[in-house]
């Protein structure tokens, strides 16, 4: 059933799409000062292809973020033949929580929770399950992740959230982070290295002009960035959440901005003994949670360049 839910709080509202793949079609949030302010690049609810998804909303990355090289994932002391995705090949892409149906329990009017439980299968040969919880207020879309192993076997395991935020050229950014592994041309991450002063946002300053994708690691789990309607957009996301995927295409429709636990091929960078990968291995039973939270920030907030 193709059933889109709404939640309200006052003049906010959040539009969930359980059937696409458990995606926010679109946020608004009312500023602190006042007014309603369109949040995402919106997602268009009648259309939903599990493998060439339309650019927008939030979607949910799990079991895994971004790419697995080669579609090897190295894991239990063998390397694990995935299907790759038709768009990356010969990789993988984004995990597949977003690629299946979701189901809505405790529906209210301010809140409800998505659930999925994944079966074994080419994309992904563990069985997981997992949950989105989402509250609204009127400033805030608080949404908290949960992944858990629901197989016999050890699983690699990570997770995060793939926004699709409204974008101007002239939006200036916010974050703080230590490292960045520099994205190869098949969205790959090269050796990790300090970010440079000319690689810094504190404080907030525009983006390059042009495509550009970041991988981060060391994110204090922060940022903020300016939105078309003239607010500015806080982005809180718990420790778990470590790294930041900083992603704008050439025409700059929108500005992905994306909390996850682990840099890019992580699980294969970690068996390798690359540091500080954020990978996770969870044993049967085992669960990773975390919460993240998109706020509209008052004018006290707001930094400058």
């Amino acid at each position: 059933m193709n059933t889109v839910i709404e939640l309200k709080a006052g003049d906010a509202s959040a539009r969930l799409v359980p059937h696409a793949g458990g995606r926010v079609s679109a946020l608004r949030l009312v500023r602190p000062m006042g007014g309603v302010v369109d949040v995402l690049h919106p997602y268009p609810e009648d259309f939903f292809d599990p493998i060439h998804w339309a650019k927008g909303g939030i979607y949910p990355l799990m079991p895994y973020s971004n790419r697995i090289a080669d579609a090897l994932v190295q894991a239990n002391g063998e390397a694990i033949a995935l299907r790759p995705h038709p768009d990356a090949a010969p990789h993988t892409l984004h995990g597949n929580a977003h690629a299946q149906a979701w189901q809505a329990i405790d529906i209210e009017p301010d809140s409800t929770t998505l659930t999925l439980d994944s079966p074994a299968g080419p994309a992904w040969p563990w069985h997981y399950t997992a949950s989105m919880c989402f509250e609204l207020t009127p400033s805030q879309l608080r949404i908290d992740l949960t992944l858990c192993n629901a197989d016999h076997r050890p699983m690699p395991a990570g997770m995060g959230l793939h926004p699709y935020f409204r974008h101007a050229p002239d939006a200036l950014l916010s974050y703080s982070a230590t490292t960045l592994w520099p994205a190869t041309r098949e969205f790959l991450p090269g050796a990790p290295r300090p970010l440079r002063a000319d690689e810094q946002y504190l404080p907030a300053r525009r983006l390059p002009e042009g495509t550009l994708t970041d991988y981060v690691g060391g994110w204090d789990g922060t940022a903020t960035v300016d939105l078309p309607q003239g607010a500015r957009l806080t982005l809180h996301a718990d420790p778990v959440f470590g790294h930041l995927v900083v992603h704008r295409p050439d025409t700059p429709l929108y500005l992905c901005l994306e909390p996850v636990t682990h840099v890019a091929d992580g699980f294969n960078l970690a068996a390798r003994g690359v540091a500080d990968t954020g990978t996770h291995m969870l044993a049967p039973g085992g669960c990773l949670r975390g919460e993240i939270r998109l706020a509209l920030a008052g004018p006290h907030e707001r930094n400058s360049a």
